[in-house]
C-alpha cells in the first residue's frame, strides 16, 4: 500500500464488523490489537497474543521497568540471591488474592513453577527458569529456588509472562480448557468473557492492591472492564482510533504513523526499549536449506532497507544483526548486507544452476524452499517482495501462509517447511539468542541449530558473574549465528501506543515482550 492510497484509506475507511458489532461498553477502556491467540496458558502459549492479555490477568513474582532491565518488588515484596548465585529466597506479600478470592501462598508459586520447567509441560519456556534445582515453599510465604548452576538473567525471565503465578485447583479442574475458558491469577484483572478471534473482556479484580511502583495507582484498576478488540484490517484499525470506536492500539500499521502522530485528538506513548525483530528463520536441517551457502545467499538477496522503506514506511530500522543495536550484550561484529551479486557467486558455488525459466537446479530438483509465515496483511505482501528479491538470484521461494492465530502452532510443529517469518520480543541479547541452544529444539529452536560452540557459549553467558564476561559470551554467539546464517534479519520495529485523548488519560507504554499496556493501572476513562 503507498502513501497516497493509505493516507485516502484513513478518511474513508468503513469500520470493520468485528469493530460495530462489539462496542465498548460505557465502564470499558477498548484495545484494538490485529491477532488473537490460540489461548492464555502462559507455560504452553508464547506468543504476544497471549503475554499482553496474561501481563494484566496475572503476576509475576518480580516487575520490571520500561528499560527492560529495573526490577521492583510484585508478589515478592522482596528477595535475596547467593554469593554463589544458586540460590534465591522469595519473600512473598501476604496480602495478596487469586480473582475468587484465594489467598496467594508459597505453594502457589513452586506449584506455577514447577509447572513451568516440567517435561510433561513441554513449554519452550522452560529454559527461561534457568536450571533448576529445586523450588520449595520454606513457610507460607517464603520459596526457595535453588539452582544448579548461577543464571544471570533470572529475574528477568522470571518477569515475563511465562513466570506467571497461576492456581493449582484451576488448574486441574479445567484440565485442557485451563486458559481456554477460564484462568484464576492475582492480576488487576480477571478472566471475563473470550470470544476467540473476536474480543476477550477482562473485569477489574476489586481485591488488587498490590501494583508494582512503576504506577501511581497500586490497585484496584481505575476501570472496570478491559475489552480487547481484534480488528485484522488495518484501515479499520485506523478509523477506529480516529472516531473514537477504539479507545488505544500499539498495532497501527506503518502507513498510518505519520498521519496520526499529527492528529490533535490522539496521544503518542513510547516506551525507552521496546525490542521487536522482524526476521526469517532458516532451517539448517531441511535439504533447501542445509547448505550454508544457500542460506547466506539468501541474507544476500533482500534489500532491507527498500522493504523498510516500502513495507515498513520507514517507521521501523533495516537490521543487520539478529539483536537490535543498543540492546543489552549487543555485538555488532558480523552484519548482513545486501549484496545480489555475492548471492549469485555463492549459488553458484553451491551447485545451483540457473535454468531456461531463470530458477536454479540441482539433481533434477528445482531450488523452491517453503517459508511460513502468518497471513496477516504485512506478512502477505512483506513475503511477496521476500519472493521477488529472491526470484532475482534464481530461488523459487513458495509461501505458505496459515491463519494468524493458527500460524504459531504450525511454525512450531510442522515438518513441511524450510523457512519461517517472525517477530523476536526480547529484553537483552542473552534472552534473544538463547532460542538457538539445541536443547531447546524443537521450539524455540525452529532453525533445528545444533552446534556445540553455541552451546558453550550461551552456557557460559547464562551463568558468568561479571558482565564482561557474559557480553563476551554472547557475541561469539552472534557471531556463530551470523557466520551462519540461520536466521535473516529484516528490520528492528519500534513500538507507538496512540490513545484517543477525548475518551482515556493515564496511558503509558511498557514494552515488556513488546506488549504495551503491560497492567493498566493508571488508565482512567473520561466522561462518555
Amino acid at each position: 500500500m503507498n502513501r497516497p492510497i493509505a493516507a485516502a484509506l484513513i478518511g474513508a475507511a468503513i469500520l470493520s464488523p468485528a469493530v460495530v458489532a462489539a462496542q465498548t461498553p460505557r465502564d470499558a477502556v477498548s484495545i484494538l490489537v490485529r491477532n488473537d491467540s490460540v489461548g492464555f496458558d502462559p507455560h504452553r502459549v508464547t506468543g504476544r497474543g497471549a503475554a499482553e492479555v496474561l501481563f494484566m490477568m496475572t503476576d509475576t513474582l518480580v516487575a520490571i521497568e520500561d528499560d527492560q532491565r529495573t526490577l521492583h518488588p510484585l508478589l515478592a515484596k522482596s528477595w535475596t540471591i547467593s554469593p554463589d548465585g544458586l540460590t534465591y529466597t522469595f519473600n512473598l506479600r501476604n496480602d495478596v488474592k487469586f480473582c475468587n478470592g484465594k489467598a496467594l501462598t508459597a505453594d502457589d508459586v513452586v506449584y506455577s513453577l514447577k509447572r513451568l520447567t516440567a517435561p510433561e509441560t513441554r513449554s519452550p519456556a522452560a529454559w527461561r527458569a534457568g536450571k533448576v534445582k529445586s523450588i520449595t515453599a520454606k513457610d507460607t510465604h517464603t520459596v526457595e529456588y535453588v539452582l544448579e548452576r548461577p543464571y544471570n538473567e533470572l529475574l528477568l525471565q522470571l518477569a515475563q509472562s511465562f513466570g506467571a503465578i497461576i492456581d493449582k485447583d484451576d488448574v486441574e479442574k479445567l484440565g485442557r480448557d485451563f486458559g481456554v475458558k477460564g484462568l484464576n491469577g492475582t492480576g488487576p484483572f480477571c478472566w471475563g468473557e473470550w470470544k476467540p478471534r473476536s474480543e476477550f473482556m477482562l473485569t477489574r479484580h476489586e481485591a488488587y492492591r498490590w501494583g508494582p511502583a512503576i504506577y501511581e495507582n497500586s490497585g484496584p484498576a481505575h476501570v472496570a472492564r478491559v475489552l480487547w478488540k481484534v480488528v485484522p484490517e488495518e484501515t479499520s484499525i485506523v478509523a477506529a482510533i480516529q472516531t473514537g470506536a477504539g479507545d488505544m492500539t500499539y498495532v497501527a500499521p506503518e502507513w498510518a504513523i505519520e498521519q496520526l502522530k499529527k492528529d490533535p485528538r490522539l496521544a503518542l506513548a513510547m516506551p525507552r526499549v521496546s525490542n521487536y525483530s522482524a526476521f526469517l528463520g532458516m532451517r539448517a536441517n531441511k535439504e533447501m536449506t542445509a547448505d550454508v551457502r544457500v542460506r547466506r545467499a539468501i541474507v544476500h538477496a533482500i534489500d532491507r532497507d527498500e522493504l523498510n522503506k516500502r513495507f515498513w514506511f520507514g517507521q521501523a530500522r533495516p537490521s543487520e544483526t539478529y539483536v537490535s543495536p543498543g540492546t543489552l550484550d549487543w555485538s555488532g561484529e558480523v552484519k548482513a548486507s545486501y549484496d545480489p551479486a555475492a548471492a549469485n557467486r555463492l549459488l553458484d558455488e553451491a551447485g545451483w544452476v540457473r535454468g531456461a525459466d531463470g530458477f536454479r537446479v540441482k539433481d533434477g530438483k528445482r531450488l523452491a524452499p517453503k517459508l511460513i509465515a502468518a497471513a496477516t496483511p504485512g506478512w502477505r505482501t512483506r513475503g511477496e517482495a521476500i519472493q521477488g528479491y529472491l526470484k532475482r538470484v534464481g530461488i523459487d521461494l513458495q509461501l505458505v501462509l496459515p491463519e494468524p492465530a493458527l500460524a504459531m502452532a504450525q511454525i512450531n510443529t510442522s515438518p513441511d517447511y524450510d523457512m519461517y517469518a517472525l517477530f523476536a520480543p526480547y529484553g537483552t541479547a542473552g534472552e534473544a539468542l538463547m532460542v538457538f541452544h539445541s536443547r531447546s529444539i524443537p521450539a524455540p529452536n525452529r532453525v533445528n541449530w545444533k552446534d556445540a560452540e553455541t552451546d558453550a557459549n550461551l552456557d557460559a553467558g547464562q551463568v558468568a558473574l561479571n558482565d564482561a564476561d557474559r557480553a563476551a559470551a554472547y557475541a561469539r554467539v552472534q557471531r556463530i549465528i551470523a557466520e551462519n546464517a540461520v536466521t535473516v534479519p529484516l528490520v528492528h520495529e519500534q513500538l507507538f501506543l496512540f490513545s484517543n485523548k477525548q475518551r482515556v488519560s493515564g496511558v503509558k507504554a511498557h514494552g515488556i515482550y513488546n506488549s504495551a499496556i503491560y497492567k493498566g493501572l493508571d488508565i482512567k476513562l473520561a466522561a462518555r
